[in-house]
């Protein structure tokens, strides 16, 4: 799939945050460039604390996570397609 071709990135924002997150963690694992790997971990990073904050669901919490969800969306498009799983090529195929 052509990257420049906005379904990509459209597929990839209609992801539950949780699947982001996973394919956050692959870039982190995979990627040879330290600077991609360490915001792919990051992000991920994120994700887990969010998900272990166990104070009350509030509108600044559903905030915060559409906001991470924007955010990896955005890096995961400018990642090379090698570094996905092969349950996310085969998604988007």
């Amino acid at each position: 799939m052509d990257r420049e071709d906005n379904s990509y990135r459209k597929n990839l924002q209609e992801q539950d945050l949780t699947r982001l997150a996973e394919l956050c963690a692959n870039v982190a694992k995979n990627s040879s460039d330290n600077k991609q790997s360490g915001t792919a971990y990051a992000l991920r990073v994120e994700w887990v604390r969010l998900n272990l904050d166990r104070s009350p669901r509030d509108d600044k919490t559903e905030a915060k996570k559409q906001a991470l969800k924007k955010r990896m969306a955005e890096f995961l498009a400018g990642v090379p397609g090698w570094m996905m799983s092969e349950l996310w090529r085969a998604a988007i195929v």
